[in-house]
This record gives structure tokens, C-alpha cells and sequence, in this order.
């Protein structure tokens, strides 16, 4: 579909749905949802640049084997690679640190000590400010004591709560922490807060096998496959949704007993959610409209005098999907009236932003 042709059929679907809010036509329960479907879907979800993934750190554990170095240095690559030439973020955003065999590879910044590590986040906090996306991804070895859990890293590991300590030390919008590593479901209850989505390759520290998720966690980064609705974008649920899913698929294929069970907690509770858990509306709403990349189309169609009111729309339009978001994850503790009549609200209002922005599209063809 072209831009033209995918924009007014947007603009055509928002004017019907906000004309009839115009209207004041009374809407049932069943019809709002049919309604919020309708905006979901017709919307592109544009926002600015700074809801683009802004800093991220990668780190690759001990591989312990020849093999297992070989296969973290791809997925360190690969995960650079996706960052900087599909999302756009400035290559001097992307750190890369490594175990020592991989020093020398031209992508990576350091080794990965827990002195670099932390050098690495005391650098993140002086680079980013309260508008900043952080993307903070571990690939490796996990273990645990059974009180902690670590990523096997060079000398010293690093533990959930040191990890967490210095994500307090952090001021940005929002966080993305994943650890991909075996036994790193403690790393959920540790590193939980708000405006943080915390993904993990384990449920518990007990599921000690070497994951296959962070193989799928990699591939989804770079896979047309992994954009779900098929919008042009790639969200970090579309990212655990494919992983998690395409990870289990791995162990039926193989006729294989799953040892691990993919966790996403994004509501704060520290209690996170399997895949099929998401749709209970606990955990995923915030996943769901953090944005790895953006389509940009209804963007590029506005004209650059109405630049300044459209980037404040964007801006409203981001802050009300993070209401929207919040609700969600109240579900099971408001009352359903209270419940629907919030998020009707929240839903009008973003359908009259998307009107707004539809028309500056206009202006600027």
C-alpha cells in the first residue's frame, strides 16, 4: 500500500469514528472496544524521535566454550546492527561490551568487567535525560545462589540487585532491561519499577539450560516477521511476543521438555507475566506501544511550518498512550464501570489527537 493511499484510508477511518464521538452518540461496552480496535489499527502510531530506542548497552557474558563465544559475538553483532541500522540510533549511542576473546572485534567498546559495566551505566546517566529512551540487553551464562542471580561475566559478576542500583542511578523515560541468560528470572523482581519493561528468558532462577530465546530475542530485532500487525513498526511486546512464542515452538518441534518460560513484566508489580498471560492485562501495555521503530511516514507528510504543532500533538498523543497503558494494568484492581469509562475517555481523546494530526498530513501534501 502506498503512503498516500495508507493515510487516507487512516483519515477515512478516524473521521468515522471521531464523527460519531462528535455526534454524542451514546456507545455501549461492546461497541467501545469495537471502537478502540478501530483506532488501534487505523492509527500509525508516530511519535518523536526520542521515542525511538535513544541510548543502548549491550553486554555479552563468558562464553566458557569456543562455540558459545562464537554464538554471543553474533548475537552482539546482530544486535548492534539491528539498533543502529534499522531503529536509526547513532552508532556513538550503542556501547558493546564483551568477554576478552571478542576485544578486538571492531563493534565492541570494552571488555565486560563489572568495573566497565558500571563505568558503562555511570555514562548512561550522564548522557540522558528524563525524555531518553535506555535499552540495556545481556546475553551470556546465567546462575544463581538461590538468594541472587548473575550473568557470568569476567572476574567479579554482577548480581540482580547491583543491576538494579544502578538502573535507580538512571533518569530516563523509559527503561528496557533484557537478559536473555539462563536463570535470569530473578532479575523480574529486582529490576520492576515504573516506566521500566523488564524481559527475561526464565521464569525463576531454577530453569538453569542454556535458553534458546535470545536466539529468536535477536532474529525478531531484524525479522519483517516479528511486526505482528504488519504496521511498518516493531514494538518490544511484538519483540517478547515473537521470542517467546517462536521459543516454544523450538522445543515442540524438537520434541523437547521446555526448560524455560519467558517472562515480561512492564506494570511495576515485580510479578511477570508468560505470553499467555499478557492478554490478562496486568503486563504488556506499556510493551505494547514502546516503539523500537517508527513508520514515519505521517511525519514526513507534514509540512515544516506546522513542524511545532505537530510535534506537540506527538507528544500528547505518546502521553496518552502511556495513560491508556497505565489503566490497562489497573484492570484487576478497578471497578469495571470506572475501568471502561476511563479508558473511553482516554480514547477519545487520543481519536481527536489523531484527527488533528491527519489534518496537518493534509496540509503538507
Amino acid at each position: 500500500m502506498s503512503r498516500c493511499n495508507s493515510l487516507s484510508r487512516r483519515r477515512s477511518l478516524s473521521t468515522q469514528l471521531f464523527g460519531g464521538f462528535a455526534a454524542g452518540t451514546p456507545v455501549s461496552r461492546g461497541s467501545l472496544w469495537a471502537i478502540v480496535a478501530t483506532v488501534l489499527l487505523a492509527a500509525i502510531a508516530v511519535t518523536p524521535s526520542s521515542a525511538q530506542p535513544s541510548h543502548v548497552l549491550i553486554v555479552g557474558g563468558l562464553g566458557g566454550t569456543p562455540e558459545h563465544t562464537q554464538r554471543f559475538e553474533r548475537y552482539l553483532a546482530d544486535t548492534r546492527r539491528a539498533f543502529v541500522e534499522q531503529f536509526g540510533v547513532n552508532d556513538t549511542r550503542v556501547t558493546v561490551l564483551a568477554e576478552n576473546a571478542l576485544s578486538d572485534r571492531q563493534f565492541v567498546d570494552g571488555v565486560s568487567t563489572s568495573e566497565n559495566i558500571a563505568s558503562a551505566f555511570a555514562q548512561l546517566g550522564q548522557a540522558t535525560g528524563s525524555n531518553d529512551d535506555i535499552y540495556i540487553i545481556l546475553f551470556g551464562h546465567g546462575s544463581t545462589d538461590g538468594t541472587s542471580a548473575q550473568l557470568n561475566i569476567p572476574r567479579r559478576d554482577l548480581s540482580d540487585s547491583d543491576y538494579a542500583a544502578m538502573l535507580d542511578g538512571l533518569d530516563a523515560r523509559r527503561i528496557v532491561f533484557v537478559n536473555t541468560a539462563s536463570s535470569s528470572g530473578p532479575f523480574i523482581r529486582s529490576m520492576s519499577a515504573p516506566n521500566r519493561i523488564v524481559i527475561t528468558a526464565t521464569r525463576s532462577g531454577s530453569e538453569r539450560n542454556e535458553t534458546v530465546f535470545p536466539r529468536f530475542f535477536v532474529e525478531a530485532l531484524s525479522s519483517a516477521t516479528a511486526d505482528l500487525d504488519r504496521n511498518g513498526e516493531l514494538t518490544v511486546a511484538e519483540v517478547f511476543r515473537y521470542a517467546a512464542e517462536n521459543t516454544a515452538r523450538d522445543y515442540e518441534t524438537n520434541n523437547h521438555l521446555a526448560t524455560e518460560h519467558a517472562l515480561l513484566d512492564d506494570n511495576g508489580d515485580g510479578n511477570g507475566s508468560e505470553l499467555d498471560e499478557l492478554n490478562e492485562g496486568l503486563d504488556g501495555a506499556l510493551a505494547s506501544i514502546t516503539r523500537l521503530s517508527a513508520g514515519g511516514a505521517v511525519l514526513a507528510a507534514i509540512g515544516t511550518t506546522d513542524r511545532p504543532e505537530a510535534d506537540a500533538l506527538l507528544k500528547q498523543k505518546s502521553q496518552l498512550e502511556i495513560d491508556i497503558a497505565s489503566v490497562k494494568s489497573q484492570k484487576s484492581t478497578l471497578e469495571v464501570d470506572a475501568y471502561y469509562a476511563e479508558l473511553e475517555g482516554l480514547f477519545v481523546t487520543l481519536a481527536r489527537v489523531n484527527e488533528r494530526i491527519e489534518g496537518l498530513t493534509t496540509a503538507g501534501q
